[in-house]
């Protein structure tokens, strides 16, 4: 008896190249008084390298995204897979020294990474799940120069086109990001190639 096999409609082949990456520091505060200090950690740096996933990111921006243009792709997105889909692929994508931030350090008492500029800080006001609100300080570093990304899109949604999802990534990749703080512009991109084609298998 032959092996069944998943039946699809579409994938895609996607490239884009993507601008003004930021990658966001962890932080815990050990000690007490005036030995307190603040100890960053980088999860996305291996062995001296910036690692990036951009299936991950993608499939994250395209849930995100998608229901925006229209509500009832908010269940149907999940039906688009970005591959590899367990999102283990962790691509390096640049050498940490690369890295830019702030001229100085954001504070006296720290434990920073070695090798690394120092991070720009923000301080910022978020609402907590009481409904009011809280400060916390966010950390980061920013990749100066763009880099390409490519991804294969499989699509088992049957209202959701090769098309819209190119239009969905051309316009408002420009404006919304993929990676740490595209809500601020950060890892906006342009479609650089988008292949598309149809398929149908049987069960």
């Amino acid at each position: 008896m032959p092996a069944l096999k998943p039946a699809y409609f579409w994938e895609a082949k996607v490239e884009l190249k993507v601008k003004n990456l930021a990658f966001s520091l962890q932080t815990k505060d050990e000690g007490i008084g005036a030995t307190r200090k603040r100890i960053f950690s980088a999860e996305w740096i291996r062995d001296g390298k910036v690692v990036f996933n951009p299936s991950q990111r993608v499939a994250g921006w395209l849930r995100k995204q998608l229901p925006l243009l229209r509500s009832s792709y908010k269940e149907q997105v999940n039906a688009l897979k970005v591959f590899p889909a367990d999102g283990s692929l962790w691509e390096p994508i640049a050498e940490a020294k690369e890295l830019i931030g702030s001229d100085s350090p954001p504070e006296d008492n720290l434990e920073y990474p070695e090798g690394l500029a120092f991070p720009h800080k923000q301080h910022i006001t978020v609402s907590d799940a009481r409904g009011g609100t809280r400060s916390t300080t966010t950390y980061w570093l920013e990749l100066p120069h763009p880099i390409l990304v490519k991804v294969r899109i499989m699509s088992f949604a049957r209202s959701i086109t090769p098309e819209m999802v190119e239009e969905a990534l051309r316009e408002l990749g420009k404006a919304t990001g993929i990676g740490d703080k595209h809500s601020q512009g950060h890892g906006v991109f342009e479609v650089k190639s988008f292949k598309a084609k149809q398929k149908r298998l049987k069960l």
